[in-house]
């Protein structure tokens, strides 16, 4: 059975939020992140009234609460379980990034329009915190969604970390190819802005010079924290958009 440790009085009759509702809400997190799994107990009824310091009623209420979330399943003289559907670990948004790549990945065909060896401009030197004359790998790549041009993307690689790719991965998204050698990817940063096409970005988009694009630039670090690829992508703003589903979870209901 698992046991909650070390808890102190978490609960704060301070608070505005009702006592039941916050060890509710404490639970329920137990439950997310994967501190009790799907099918494992729930401590007893006594322990989490010592532990959280409050009442009977309290913690039942809370149960309650679970229950109708369909966070847990009660079972008559055996206990409390956390429900075998319950909702997992929250995926980690670096994988749903990796996920998202590889689908554009899957879904358009590339052009390499340039691939080298080369010593970086100061700006993208300072992006990957190099040193010296430290040389990087510029991958220019041209995506193509059903044979029209969708973006150019160039990503920059120390040359360190670009001898451990695979050369027979180049069509590949650069950070999945980083995951494909053993790269160990931690964090990244990313920012969409809005631009005009310069003369360098156009002509290979099929484009006027200055027609609207979206600009994507991501900063990935390894898990040392060292920057191991900067790419900047151009999107024509015609054929791509970025859709994200936002979902509003309550908090709790309050019932009297």
């Amino acid at each position: 059975m698992n046991e909650i440790s070390d808890i102190r009085h978490p609960v704060d009759e301070t608070l505005a939020i009702p006592l039941y509702h916050q060890v509710y809400l404490i639970l329920k997190e137990g439950i997310r992140s994967g501190t009790y799994s799907a099918g494992s107990a729930l401590p007893i009824e006594s322990t989490l009234c010592t532990e959280f310091g409050v009442s009977r009623i309290t913690v039942k209420r809370a149960m309650r609460e679970l229950v109708a979330d369909g966070l847990v399943v009660r079972q008559r003289g055996k206990g409390t379980f956390v429900a075998d559907d319950a909702p997992g670990p929250a995926r980690n948004a670096l994988d749903d990034l990796l996920q998202s790549v590889q689908a554009i990945g899957a879904a358009t065909d590339v052009q390499h329009l340039a691939s080298e060896i080369q010593i970086p401009a100061a700006d993208v030197g300072s992006m990957l915190e190099l040193k010296g004359d430290t040389k990087v790998l510029r991958s220019n790549q041209l995506r193509l969604s059903d044979g029209e041009p969708l973006a150019v993307i160039i990503a920059y690689v120390p040359e360190n970390i670009a001898s451990q790719l695979d050369p027979k991965t180049e069509n590949l998204p650069m950070l999945v190819r980083l995951n494909m050698a053993g790269v160990p990817v931690a964090r990244a940063e990313q920012e969409v802005t809005a631009t005009l096409a310069d003369p360098a970005v156009a002509a290979p988009l099929g484009l006027e010079v200055g027609a609207p694009l979206l600009k994507l630039t991501r900063l990935v670090f390894d898990d040392s924290d060292q920057p191991v690829e900067w790419l900047t992508s151009f999107y024509r703003g015609d054929r791509y958009a970025m859709r994200t589903s936002l979902t509003h979870e309550n908090v709790g209901r309050h019932s009297s």
